[in-house]
């Protein structure tokens, strides 16, 4: 059958977010012409055009797309997790880059706009609406995750939210520049102890603080 007017636009939508996406993560914004986009899309560069308006406008559309997929495919994988320490690896592994892999693409990605948010203001301005709304679902979400995992959170939600994202955000470039240095236990007992989460597990080679105590105090003789 064949395609509508309003599919064919909506798959060529798409295909050119799809191709800024992936080009602008591997080689860096300032480096991808529209021309690119188009090629790699394998439509013309009037399409980007006549789509977005001009490179800036693709970027701005481009920024509401991977916000709304990351939420989508947060969501999901939260919802098929069924303890709370393993909803936070899911978190987790949305974030954790991987050489090569959609999430490692999709910091690559948010990096870039950061990068080109903190130079060019009409950027900026869109990305700090989106960060706003993005911190109020997410504080909405850990508010009603915490009370169901028995967590205790390290301030308001929107105050929790925002230090998830911070930790979140350290830990993925870490792992970026020194995969060995930052594994998931490591970084699934980081969220752990930020969000109060009962029964945190010290991650391989760290004793937790009480224990690392009783040790020294068996070295020294101290009483317990």
């Amino acid at each position: 059958m064949a395609q509508t007017h309003d599919e064919r636009t909506t798959e060529t939508r798409a295909k050119l977010l799809a191709a800024a996406a992936a080009l602008f993560a591997e080689h860096g914004i300032d480096a991808v012409s529209v021309d690119t986009v188009a090629q790699e899309a394998d439509r013309t560069s009037g399409a980007v055009y006549a789509h977005f308006g001009s490179k800036q406008g693709l970027l701005l559309a481009l920024l509401d797309s991977y916000q709304e997929t990351v939420r989508t495919i947060l969501l999901a994988e939260v919802a098929v997790s069924e303890t709370p320490r393993r909803q936070l690896a899911a978190v987790w592994d949305n974030v954790a880059d991987a050489s090569g892999d959609l999430a490692g693409r999709r910091s690559l990605l948010e990096h870039e706009l950061w990068l080109r948010a903190a130079r060019d203001g009409q950027v900026a301005a869109v990305f700090r609406m989106r960060n706003a709304e993005e911190r109020r679902f997410s504080s909405q979400q850990l508010a009603g995750w915490a009370s169901g995992a028995g967590a205790e959170l390290p301030a308001d939600p929107e105050g929790s939210a925002i230090l998830v994202k911070a930790l979140l955000t350290g830990l993925a470039m870490q792992r970026r520049l020194d995969p060995d240095l930052v594994t998931d236990e490591l970084a699934i007992a980081g969220l752990s102890a930020l969000l109060g989460l009962p029964d945190v597990i010290a991650p391989t080679g760290v004793a937790p603080a009480s224990t690392a105590q009783t040790n020294q105090d068996e070295v020294t003789g101290a009483p317990s």
